[in-house]
């Protein structure tokens, strides 16, 4: 017996021509499986609508027969449908940069769990007994610092950059063990729980007390779908709109509904899910704004010589303190103050240091010369919510990174945008990244490369025929 009720909507919103996204809402392996996925074809770019289309097709292609793990059935489904997408945009240039970002999900009666997939910005929430709770993550910067509770949800709804993503469905060839492309996990679904799968046209125009509000009506999932589509039309109707609900009707027979242990709050704080794992695991404690005092008077110390050194520089007024290059300062967002930093220094104790690390906070820096790394530098980290390089100036925007090393380096947790060239490295530096993207850069990576493998995003690429050191290789 289906103990499902499903409902599915997509709206091209109020100021949108065409709409860019799709879902998936149905039944599948004899009715005792609902499979659902909201699929955003990424706007501004040629085929958006295309790469969603082409993902829907494949994922319920995957699923049709049920063939092992459901987690790991909806993980090769994704991965199945991100290749797929990009063999297209491979054979037809004028769909070069069709990509999408999906959220997809399988809720099974039987085992009273749900399965889910989860590539950028779209979303996934479970409500229960009056709770929502949010389920992935929004592979933004904007949507990482609202995780962390840096940004309110109306700064981020506001906020200029709020459509930048992280990760997409369709750019790169992945498999299926690609630590930073899927985020995944699984959880309870009990009887009487509802799960809600948007587009970001829903979660921009309202917030989640509005939702809240709309899924504790008397209604039927299509009034609700309904009238959610219609609040964010009322707000603006900014982008496509698309929302699919689903909820286990079948009845309690015993299993305990009860909210969970927040169930006070009406809205929840996420629970995140590894990437690299298919178990959810708990948020990251964002540590406070005060724990980086400790780091940059232990830098001051260590730099002036002294406690005298330490004195004169804790009296020097905010922003005159003598850099010598490059200058870095703090892109201003809301809650942010502008902070200088002497990377040349921050470098040079890396240098010294036993571990030759240079790590960064998560903030979003400007660059206006080149960062230039040497042979002693072994690592450079960003803060696991990535830290950011923009250009200072977009006309003097050529290059992030100039890496003098001959050897392995590692470079993590980075989002480089805006420059024409990534990541310049010197014959023989063997480059690994982890957590490392690009955006809106012509040339990721220049560089001649004698070794004939090199890391990308945590993954071991195998060059078949090692390029030419007269040659620039671009990823």
């Amino acid at each position: 017996m289906n103990s499902f009720q499903l409902a599915g909507q997509t709206d091209a919103g109020q100021r949108r021509t065409s709409n860019q996204d799709t879902f998936i809402s149905s039944m599948i392996w004899s009715k005792s499986s609902a499979l659902l996925a909201v699929i955003d074809g990424v706007g501004g770019y040629a085929g958006g609508d295309r790469a969603a289309a082409i993902a829907k097709e494949s994922i319920e292609q995957y699923m049709a027969t049920p063939n092992g793990d459901p987690l790991s059935m909806l993980r090769e489904a994704v991965v199945f449908a991100n290749n797929q997408i990009y063999a297209q945009r491979e054979q037809n240039r004028e769909l070069g940069q069709m990509c999408c970002v999906l959220t997809a999900a399988l809720a099974d009666s039987s085992s009273k769990k749900v399965f889910f997939v989860h590539v950028g910005d779209t979303r996934l929430y479970r409500f229960r007994q009056g709770v929502l709770e949010k389920l992935t993550h929004d592979h933004s910067m904007v949507g990482a610092r609202e995780d962390a509770n840096e940004l309110t949800e109306t700064e981020a709804m506001q906020h200029p950059r709020r459509n930048e993503i992280l990760r997409d469905v369709g750019s790169l060839r992945h498999r299926v063990d690609d630590a930073d492309f899927l985020e995944s996990g699984e959880t309870d679904f009990r009887p009487g729980d509802s799960l809600l799968l948007c587009s970001d046209g829903l979660t921009d125009m309202i917030t989640q007390a509005q939702i809240l509000g709309v899924l504790n009506q008397s209604q039927t999932l299509d009034e609700q779908v309904a009238e959610l589509i219609r609040l964010a039309n009322e707000a603006g109707g900014n982008d496509n709109i698309t929302v699919v609900l689903a909820k286990d009707a079948s009845p309690v027979n015993g299993h305990s509904v009860s909210a969970t242990t927040h169930a006070q709050k009406q809205v929840q704080k996420p629970v995140a899910a590894s990437a690299a794992s298919p178990k959810a695991v708990s948020e990251p404690v964002k540590p406070a704004k005060r724990s980086f005092l400790g780091v940059w008077i232990l830098l001051g110390l260590f730099l002036a010589g002294g406690i005298a050194g330490l004195v004169w520089y804790n009296n020097q007024p905010e922003g005159d303190s003598e850099i010598t290059a490059p200058l870095v300062t703090s892109d201003t967002l809301p809650g942010d103050s502008l902070a200088v930093s002497p990377l040349d220094s921050l470098l040079q104790t890396a240098y010294r240091s036993s571990d030759h690390r240079l790590a960064l906070p998560a903030d979003t820096f400007r660059l206006v010369n080149p960062l230039v790394l040497n042979d002693s530098l072994l690592s450079l980290v960003g803060d696991s919510r990535l830290t950011v390089f923009v250009p200072a100036d977009t006309a003097q925007a050529k290059l992030a990174f100039r890496i003098n090393r001959t050897g392995p380096i590692r470079v993590e947790n980075l989002l480089i945008s805006g420059f024409k060239t990534g990541i310049e490295t010197a014959p023989g530096t063997n480059l690994q990244l982890s957590n490392v993207y690009f955006r809106g850069v012509d040339l990721p990576i220049q560089a001649v490369i004698r070794q004939d493998t090199f890391r990308r995003a945590g993954i071991m690429v195998t060059l078949q025929n090692p390029p030419d050191s007269s040659k620039t290789q671009r990823q």
